[in-house]
């Protein structure tokens, strides 16, 4: 017995009944905050969640644009260790709780691979609009007996119907803006514990959520890992030369869309802790394993903040992944998890910073709060959104308690905070990545807000953009739909650097037309060095939408 080492010592009148050290509480309480692979228990310890079948799993988008097939997503994991016979699939969909639509898809379909997923569209006559429930029963058969389950096979989920809106407009848009999700793992992301969807699916989803692009983000840690191995590292990295060789044919294949390649890098901050990086369209790896629990007691980042930034490629983005997050408690003590620091923020390489990570909240506020202030302190990091979906199109599902609760929510949806980026060429993950750089960008969970501006010398700007002297005139588009609701307030706030807070310089409560709103205003701002931006609401059944801006940059140009 190492007593150095032993934290907990468990008898029985006369009996030691465990010895529970730390480098077996760590391995026990990983997977609280990882993802829903149940086939991985620890010895000895009973799971609720572990079954002998493959994982099988139905997904749909949360929304679906008017123009867009309703597709499907079914996947099947590990049935290379459990074979089944997919017989069928009835779908049912259901509106103010009447079944208006059924479909059966008769597929009698030997399923052995370790990964398999099929997308079935419905072949609606009439189209239904508005919130709608899907229901997905999947009929196998595994050694001789048929089962029927509803939406998923884990044991202890709620295997509830997926809650989905027909939307009847499409996505706020102008000409030349594209929305997109920064922030997404898919099935390059797998490990013991979790797995992400294959990026073709993934594509398929994406169009008909109205998306035109997504940087695929996955983990540092499983992106060097063997292919048929998650537990061990291959310095050849297949897995990430794997996923850039599919993204390039993927994007190949569509004019209209593209995907980023990426990775999010754990990283070291300025106080030595892990932190996460999204790295797009770097063709070098980063390794990062700081974080990933492959070896106890390694914790200590692979590489710095400042070493991936002086080691950028020229037309490389960096941003600060969901930076003003606070790891929970044990992270912070078991793998060494921390937050991005006000020097972390400082280099000049740094692209900008990852405010939406998929919630409306006080982590949300928070980074928000922290990119105003750098701002006025004279940086210009642009914001982006995402939202660090594993493979989650309308339902997030965790093991809560290792192997015996089960989580599932609306949090970290793919697609739901969405970059849109303004296009100054064709569509092309080259043109995304240029508008990204420039900052020609907002951030949205539903409404459009956009602005041009005039300077005193009758050059016209967008947002992203500099104007050498000051703004005269503002050129405002707002636009809603009726699924994000009215326009209810629109500001537009000046901030000068140095000073110690924004000032708003224009605001609007009334608007006569309820989803759109244009106008041409007359003002006069113009620090020598500072910033416009803009934020706009709108609301529906009690529930507040928003759109950000990044700013248009006004003065000096050493800024």
């Amino acid at each position: 017995m190492n007593l150095k080492t032993t934290l907990l010592i468990v008898y029985k009148p006369g009996q030691l009944v465990k010895e529970i050290t730390i480098p077996t509480l760590l391995y026990y309480l990983t997977p609280i905050f990882l993802y829903a692979e149940t086939h991985y228990s620890f010895k000895g310890i009973f799971s609720r969640l572990k079954k002998k079948e493959p994982e099988i799993v139905a997904d749909v988008p949360f929304r679906i644009e008017p123009d867009q097939a309703v597709p499907l997503l079914v996947l099947c994991k590990d049935a290379h260790l459990f074979p089944i016979l997919l017989q069928q699939i009835e779908v049912s969909l259901i509106q103010q709780e009447k079944v208006v639509f059924k479909q059966l898809f008769k597929l009698n379909e030997r399923i052995n691979q370790k990964f398999w997923f099929r997308i079935l569209d419905l072949a609606l006559n009439e189209r239904p609009y508005g919130p709608v429930k899907i229901d997905i029963a999947i009929q196998i058969k595994m050694n001789g007996q048929t089962r029927v389950y509803h939406n998923d096979n884990y044991r202890i989920s709620s295997h509830f119907p997926f809650d989905t809106y027909l939307a009847n407009d499409p996505l706020p848009r102008l000409e030349n803006l594209v929305w997109g999700d920064l922030h997404y793992h898919s099935a390059y992301t797998e490990d013991q514990v979790e797995f992400g969807a294959p990026l073709a699916a993934t594509l398929r989803l994406a169009r008909a959520m109205g998306c035109h692009f997504f940087a695929v983000t996955d983990h540092s840690y499983d992106l060097d890992d063997c292919e048929d191995d998650v537990l061990q590292n291959d310095g050849h990295l297949p897995k990430w030369q794997k996923m850039n060789a599919e993204v390039e044919e993927l994007n190949q294949q569509y004019d209209n869309f593209c995907i980023i390649p990426g990775e999010e890098v754990s990283c070291g901050n300025s106080k030595n802790k892990n932190v996460h990086f999204l790295i797009l369209n770097n063709r070098q790896f980063f390794p990062g394993k700081g974080d990933g629990a492959e070896k106890w007691f390694h914790t200590r980042p692979d590489l710095t903040i400042p070493h991936i930034l002086n080691n950028l490629e020229t037309e490389s983005l960096a941003y600060a992944a969901h930076p003003e997050v606070e790891p929970p408690l044990l992270q912070k003590i078991l793998i060494r998890r921390g937050k991005w620091e006000q020097a972390d923020y400082l280099h000049h390489r740094l692209t900008g910073m990852q405010i939406w990570n998929g919630r409306d909240d006080h982590f949300f506020q928070q980074g928000m709060k922290q990119w105003i202030k750098l701002l006025l302190q004279g940086t210009k990091l642009k914001i982006v959104a995402g939202n660090d979906a594993h493979g989650n199109f309308n339902r997030f599902r965790q093991i809560g308690f290792p192997f015996w609760t089960f989580r599932e929510n609306r949090h970290e949806i793919f697609g739901y905070a969405r970059t849109g980026v303004w296009l100054d060429q064709k569509m092309s993950k080259d043109a995304v990545l240029a508008g990204l750089r420039k900052g020609l960008n907002i951030i949205s969970n539903g409404p459009l807000l956009w602005f041009e501006a005039i300077d005193d010398g009758g050059i016209q700007l967008k947002i992203g953009e500099h104007a050498s002297g000051a703004i005269r005139k503002l050129w405002i588009k707002a636009r809603s739909t009726d699924e994000f609701g009215q326009l209810t307030h629109l500001k537009l706030v000046g901030g000068e650097i140095g000073a110690r807070s924004e000032k708003e310089i224009l605001t609007v409560n009334h608007f006569p037309v309820p989803f759109h709103y244009e106008e041409m205003c007359e003002i006069e701002f113009g620090p020598k060095q500072g910033y416009i931006r803009g934020e706009l609401l709108t609301q529906k059944e009690g529930k507040n939408y928003r759109c950000l801006t990044n700013p248009l940059w006004i003065g000096d140009t050493t800024l």
